[in-house]
């Protein structure tokens, strides 16, 4: 009988054992989904920093879209089509009034502020000649 009692004590005390130390499989499938789930976190923390730029920008886009529709309609003297854009000073509407340019675009124009010369939409690479040749004699620099 002790025997039997020693062999059931035995089985106990490993049927333990195995309960309190998962085998090494489990250990490294929680390490695994530990350290995806850190990867999600961190990627997902980035996304949103991105996000908040994104956001950022757009709003200033608008602002700056806004503010050029109220300098327009403020504006005591309106355009007359024959006085030169001046790049360096325009709102972002008013240089997206010129042939070919978007709302973008005159963002980007903006954006890269001040220029020298009004060629200088091209050597910086925002407008192409054939597009800079479009505004050319409706834009100017001061």
């Amino acid at each position: 009988m002790s025997k039997r009692l020693l062999a059931i004590a035995i089985t106990s005390g490993l049927g333990v054992l195995a309960a309190c130390n998962p085998p090494a499989s489990d250990q490294h499938l929680q390490e695994q989904a530990a350290q995806a789930t850190e990867t999600a976190k961190q990627q997902s923390k980035e996304a949103l920093e991105q996000a908040r730029v994104a956001a950022g920008n757009a709003e200033r886009a608008v602002n700056d879209v806004a503010a050029g529709v109220k300098q327009g309609l403020d504006s005591k003297n309106p355009p007359t089509g024959s006085t030169p854009v001046d790049l360096n000073s325009a709102s972002v509407v008013t240089l997206a009034g010129l042939p070919g340019i978007s709302l973008v675009k005159a963002k980007q124009i903006a954006d890269h502020r001040p220029y020298a010369t009004s060629h200088d939409l091209v050597t910086t690479g925002l407008l192409t000649e054939k597009q800079f040749g479009d505004i050319a004699p409706k834009v100017t620099v001061h």
